[in-house]
């Protein structure tokens, strides 16, 4: 299934996206805390978005695309901004500061989700994020199994 959801370009819209996670989430085979890392980690990218890549001007809008089944939650945040090269950065590395304001949404979003890809296309650039049931992650052989 998909939602789309377009948002302006301002803080006080951060909790749509969250509200619909929680509310479509509730019926997926998703702990509470899985959802909550993958709010937390969609309102970071929505939070840039929103503040770097549209500059915080309200006529700019973020899409929030949200597609989801019983095996896997992925939510992609696109802005109208230039975006970065993500080639030039790690971010599975801990900010020095893990409690300062600024500078650990791309951490989170990495710790958080089991997969975490920029994407650009035309005059948008987006984040997807992917959540995978703890159960399905579980259930999975893992490489070593077939050793």
């Amino acid at each position: 299934m998909r939602i789309e959801i377009t948002i302006p370009s301002s803080h006080m819209f951060l909790g749509v996206p969250d509200a619909v996670i929680q509310e479509v989430g509730s019926e997926l085979p998703f702990e509470q805390s899985e959802l909550d890392e993958l709010s937390t980690s969609v309102i970071e990218a929505c939070t840039n978005a929103i503040e770097h890549g549209n500059g915080l001007q309200e006529e700019r809008k973020a899409r929030v695309v949200l597609e989801f089944t019983a095996e896997r939650f992925q939510v992609t945040v696109w802005d109208e901004g230039q975006g970065f090269d993500p080639g030039d950065r790690d971010f599975s590395k801990m900010p020095e500061d893990l409690m300062q304001e600024r500078g650990r949404g791309l951490y989170m979003m990495s710790t958080f989700c089991d997969e975490l890809t920029f994407l650009r296309r035309d005059t948008e650039f987006g984040v997807r994020l992917v959540k995978i049931p703890l159960a399905i992650r579980e259930a999975a052989p893992s490489a070593s199994d077939s050793d």
